[in-house]
């Protein structure tokens, strides 16, 4: 059985090693020169920065991710290392909460902070850690339709600082501050985080790396961009490639879903209906990041909410300074068709605001840009959607209509990636996963 991957990040390499575990030999096209995505890291000036992978939850031994990476062999490949001390810190206008690595100091940090709220914590965390269950066991287990807001879980949470540091872990697969996300991709974050969360030696380019070398029996094929998915009433039949037209039984595309649609130049109506769906649902926000060192010691993630929430994320030190990644939202109809003068403005000026925001929310001495990216700098190398930090929104409402949708409406074509069931590491190997359902093991 012939099996395409069209794209070659997280999701792609993940689906391509998940494939030859079942004893495929799949092809993966991706359209940059070289696989990773956003999940690669970048040299600017000999110094290495993370794009779009920080850290992990479900890495600590027992938890889903590291049993499934230890299983495969996959553990020997990189190494893995804890936070000394919280994780992530947490800025509130004059308010500062630090988040233990574990999901019960976490409990009981926030009853002792919030006393009159003990008893509703006690009934959060049971249905967090209810939701939080992840299994291969069943089939559809760890992806059934759980249509429950964040909000309807909160709703006898009646501290407004308690809500917003629960709220926190929306920010890594939702939207800032988001009370309408899917609570059961909240549980599974937010534990799984809580409890193992660790960072990679390397960053995301060891991924990246670990993965292709346990591809032995995956064509790679990069500078080939697909232009057509060619399908019939039986079903996805070929690619439009740059050789031409490949056939293939099977396709797996771990583009955002819009642009997948795109692909199909579709004249059927029932597929018009399904296309017209896809594009009307609602997309996660982008970001602009900035490169830089900074002279402070970061130990732990910062985030600060407030008119212009910025995270600050450290991804090692260089001579006694922290090497980081500052994310911050942004904007891509800013700019969406600039001329390149226009556009080098806009950026430098967008750099430089962000940058005179956080110099007022904390004290990191001297800081050292190396390089920044905006919204369209992210769509070039997700090839997603309007640039979108994680695909279609994750909401409540929005979750039993498109994040189980690995299965498409040509027969054939599925979809995984960060739109499939939800973004980070652990949404796209559970997203991969499920695409695996349909693949029979070969004998």
């Amino acid at each position: 059985m012939n099996i395409a991957i069209v794209g070659g990040g997280l999701s792609g390499l993940l689906c391509a090693f998940l494939l030859e575990k079942k004893g495929y030999s799949p092809t993966i096209y991706e359209r940059l020169p070289k696989v990773g995505g956003v999940i690669d890291s970048f040299k600017s000036k000999k110094i290495m920065f993370d794009v779009g992978f920080h850290y992990s939850g479900s890495l600590a031994s027992g938890q889903f991710l590291y049993e499934e990476f230890k299983k495969y062999n996959l553990l020997e490949k990189f190494e893995l290392y804890a936070y000394d001390g919280d994780f992530d810190t947490l800025y509130f206008d004059e308010e500062e909460f630090g988040i233990p690595n574990s999901s019960l100091d976490f409990k009981q940090k926030l009853q002792m902070y919030f006393e009159d709220e003990r008893e509703v914590l006690e009934t959060f965390f049971d249905k967090c850690y209810e939701a939080s269950k992840i299994t291969l066991e069943e089939k559809e287990d760890y992806t059934n339709i759980d249509s429950r807001s964040l909000k309807s879980v909160m709703q006898y949470i009646k501290n407004p600082l308690l809500r917003k540091i629960l709220l926190h872990f929306t920010i890594f697969y939702a939207e800032v501050q988001y009370e309408d996300a899917s609570f059961d991709i909240y549980a599974k974050i937010m534990i799984n985080m809580l409890d193992g969360t660790r960072k990679i030696r390397g960053n995301g380019r060891a991924i990246v790396d670990a993965l292709k070398r346990e591809l032995h029996n995956t064509t790679i094929k990069t500078r080939d961009e697909i232009s057509e998915i060619l399908y019939d009433d039986e079903g996805a039949k070929a690619l439009r490639c740059n050789e031409g037209i490949k056939k293939y039984d099977a396709i797996i595309s771990t583009l955002h879903p819009r642009t997948t649609t795109v692909l199909l130049k579709s004249e059927n109506k029932k597929l018009k209906r399904y296309v017209k769906h896809v594009n009307e649902l609602e997309e996660s926000p982008t970001f602009f990041s900035i490169f830089c060192l900074v002279d402070a010691d970061i130990k732990s993630n910062l985030y600060f909410y407030g008119n212009d929430c910025i995270s600050v994320l450290p991804s090692s030190k260089l001579d006694e300074k922290s090497v980081v990644t500052i994310i911050a939202r942004s904007s891509y109809e800013k700019y969406a068709n600039l001329e390149k003068e226009e556009y080098i403005r806009l950026k430098q000026e967008e750099c430089e605001e962000h940058i005179l925001a956080l110099k007022k929310l904390y004290n990191f001495g001297n800081i050292e840009i190396m390089d920044c990216s905006t919204p369209t700098t992210k769509q070039h190398y997700s090839n997603g959607y309007m640039g979108s930090a994680y695909g279609i929104l994750c909401s409540a409402k929005q979750k039993s209509l498109s994040m189980v949708m690995s299965k498409t409406r040509v027969e054939n074509l599925y979809l995984a990636g960060e739109s499939a069931l939800a973004p980070g590491l652990l949404g796209c190997y559970l997203g991969a996963q499920k695409v695996m359902n349909y693949f029979e093991e070969l004998r």
